[in-house]
């Protein structure tokens, strides 16, 4: 962008929207080829989304299986002025198992457990939970018609935004 102020009111914004939001929505495909869509909630943590979701749910099996995934971190549509422009980051991501007994696991874990409560502590105990890293590749945000920002590659905001046009 070429207003140095307007292009870091804006990394702000895309900030503060990261933070506030709690969950994410993934877009996955699962081992047979069939599309799959879910959510899971996340925390920033090492320049990634980290999310710890059971084997038993059927997103878990694609993030085991695939090395991508899509997601959308959407504004709730109670807070917006209109459901064809909700506020919201879109990012193709690089999915990381990450291997419990790790120093990434426990830092992960409990920047999880910061932002979500005591729930992450029970949820770390359970055998079936897995622990992912989601790391940005490509991203966009959009805060309203005409108002689309491509992000730089590989991170979740950074200074250099491209306002999409046409």
């Amino acid at each position: 962008m070429k207003n140095q102020r307007l292009a870091q009111e804006l990394v702000e914004e895309i900030r503060t929207f990261l933070t506030s939001q709690l969950t994410l929505s993934l877009g996955l495909v699962m081992p047979d080829g069939k599309p799959i869509a879910s959510y899971a909630p996340f925390a920033e943590h090492e320049a990634g989304l980290m999310i710890l979701v059971s084997e038993l749910a059927q997103h878990t099996q694609a993030l085991q299986t695939s090395s991508l995934a899509s997601v959308m971190i959407m504004e709730d549509e109670a807070n917006c002025a209109t459901v064809y422009a909700r506020r919201r980051l879109q990012y193709e991501m690089q999915v990381t198992a990450i291997a419990r007994e790790t120093a990434l696991w426990s830092s992960a874990c409990a920047a999880l457990q910061q932002r979500h409560g005591e729930i992450v502590d029970q949820l770390m105990q359970l055998g079936d939970f897995h622990l992912f890293k989601l790391s940005p590749l490509s991203g966009r945000f959009v805060k309203g018609f005409g108002r689309a920002y491509e992000l730089p590659q590989n991170v979740l905001v950074g200074e250099q935004l491209a306002h999409l046009r046409g």
